[in-house]
């Protein structure tokens, strides 16, 4: 009975001894796959960062989550023995340098932590501004602190990889940041960037709809590369700021952000240049043009020759009276806008010549009800209740049978009209058809 207790007790021993080996064993095994896992992503991030003809894109933000500046272009091109060349054009490039073109080499390093970090370890002319802790912007306000400079991260953590991507965060502040491997030499990159950012913003209307045909929200101030979202362009009650980079195809937000069912990310423009559209087509970005139409201070004068007959009769009497008038005097045309002088009136306007040589211009006006019913539609009305300007009231204290005519004109054209412009990012013209009633006209600045 001895002998079996004791047989009992050593297999007993030997089992549990067995056992406490075999989790040492897989426990090694485990540390040792995970180390071998690291070094194995870090051999193949080193060939795909090196394995780039043009190098790579970096688009790089700053910050916690709050946009405090834009997004930046920056570009980087990778060497086996650790050395990297950056370069850039930013407004923050120092000694003389800020928005001129500007290579700089250093050294980068991966790092094998818990995971791959990417870290730019020595001083570059490019990078470094972003993340030198001596705060340029600190103010009494501003998002920044004194010793965090501008948010900027030179160690970046590697969150995936492909051979045409790698998505990182910054290990201090968490910014997303994008390498993309580069299809064109930097400078033509940067030419194609520029020229595509002209053609979708500008200092007239810089802000646009972002809607998914059931939502509509705005993005304001999208040439200044950090930008606001809101519920209405002015006054909003939601804000968000947002930083985005700009592409040779159109721009991309540091993060994925929603609008009612759809994500989205980056947006291209379209074929026909009316909107940029998001990577599913799904949401898209339009310039606020219509309202720019409608709240446009000049005139946007008229084309003649689409006039119809009783259009082009009532311009013809219009210009008869006002030659009767004052002999120097000659129409030269009709359009829709603002008048100027005394009493200015948002409506149907007479430009006219007020000398023989046709150098010197004058306008008169009568108030138009102009309503926006939806996006991209106008509505025009006229009634006893428009008024007419001091110009147009002094015509008919004189006689004249032209605030009249004008009226009979504002009539022809009372109804609602689907816009059309010859640009949707800076018209300079723009056809409207008409959806009820009113007749087809063209309006051109």
């Amino acid at each position: 009975m001895k002998d079996i207790k004791y047989i009992a007790l050593c297999v007993a021993l030997t089992t549990i001894a067995l056992a406490g080996c075999s989790r040492f064993e897989e426990d090694d095994l485990f540390d040792e796959s995970a180390a071998l896992r690291i070094e194995h992503n870090a051999e193949k991030l080193q060939e795909i960062l090196v394995n780039a003809p043009y190098g790579w894109v970096m688009q790089y933000h700053t910050g916690r989550g709050v946009a405090v500046f834009e997004g930046f272009n920056l570009f980087a091109k990778f060497e086996k023995g650790g050395k990297v060349t950056l370069a850039g054009d930013h407004r923050y490039l120092r000694d003389g340098n800020a928005n001129k073109y500007t290579e700089c080499a250093s050294l980068y390093e991966l790092i094998r932590e818990d995971g791959l970090v990417l870290t730019f370890n020595t001083w570059n002319d490019v990078l470094t501004p972003f993340v030198d802790p001596v705060s340029y912007w600190a103010a009494p306000g501003s998002l920044l602190k004194d010793g965090e400079g501008m948010q900027g991260d030179q160690n970046l953590v590697v969150m995936s990889m492909s051979q045409d991507e790698v998505i990182c965060r910054g290990e201090r502040y968490d910014a997303l940041i994008r390498l993309v491997k580069a299809d064109r030499d930097w400078q033509t990159y940067i030419n194609d960037t520029k020229t595509l950012k002209e053609r979708i913003t500008n200092s007239v209307i810089d802000s646009y709809y972002i809607t998914d045909g059931v939502d509509t929200m705005y993005y304001v101030g999208l040439r200044n590369g950090r930008y606001r979202l809101s519920e209405r362009v002015n006054n909003p009650l939601r804000v968000d700021s947002i930083s985005c980079c700009f592409t040779p195809t159109g721009f991309r937000n540091e993060r994925v952000d929603t609008l009612g069912r759809y994500t989205f990310q980056e947006f291209y423009l379209n074929e026909d240049a009316s909107a940029l559209v998001s990577e599913d087509g799904r949401v898209q970005v339009f310039a606020t043009w219509d309202n720019y139409i409608i709240n446009h201070s000049a005139v946007w004068e008229m084309d003649a020759e689409l006039f119809t007959e009783e259009q082009q009769a009532l311009f013809d009497q219009i210009a008869a009276e006002m030659n009767t008038l004052n002999k120097q005097w000659t129409l030269k045309s009709i359009g829709i806008g603002r008048s100027t002088g005394k009493n200015p009136v948002n409506g149907l306007i007479l430009t006219y010549y007020t000398n023989t040589a046709k150098t010197k211009t004058n306008n008169a006006g009568l108030e138009l009800t102009i309503l926006k019913p939806k996006s991209k539609q106008m509505s025009l009305d006229c009634t006893e209740d428009n008024v007419p300007d001091n110009n147009l009231s002094v015509f008919t204290s004189r006689g004249s049978a032209i605030e009249s005519l004008l009226r009979q004109f504002a009539a022809t054209l009372i109804g609602t009209y689907d816009m059309t412009p010859n640009d949707y990012f800076l018209p300079t013209s723009v056809h409207c058809t008409p959806i009820s009633s009113g007749t087809a006209f063209t309006i051109g600045s």
